[in-house]
């Protein structure tokens, strides 16, 4: 399956205009969309408790 990407190159060039790269742009919905689901599948294990990797992504925003 393709993934559609969350970001045209019109858009992209338009923010390159305020902020020169390099530059990280993360796809807030899709983030949020996978973490449901990730919630969700294991739902039926009441004790369960998702860690965040600090090292995937050290951007205190995300955290």
């Amino acid at each position: 399956m393709a993934k559609t990407p969350f970001l045209t190159k019109e858009k992209a060039q338009e923010i390159i205009k305020t902020y020169p790269t390099p530059f990280h742009i993360y796809d807030e919905k899709g983030i949020r969309a996978n973490v449901k689901a990730l919630v969700d599948a294991f739902s039926w294990n009441k004790g369960f408790k998702e860690y965040f990797a600090v090292k995937a992504t050290p951007n205190p925003f995300l955290i």
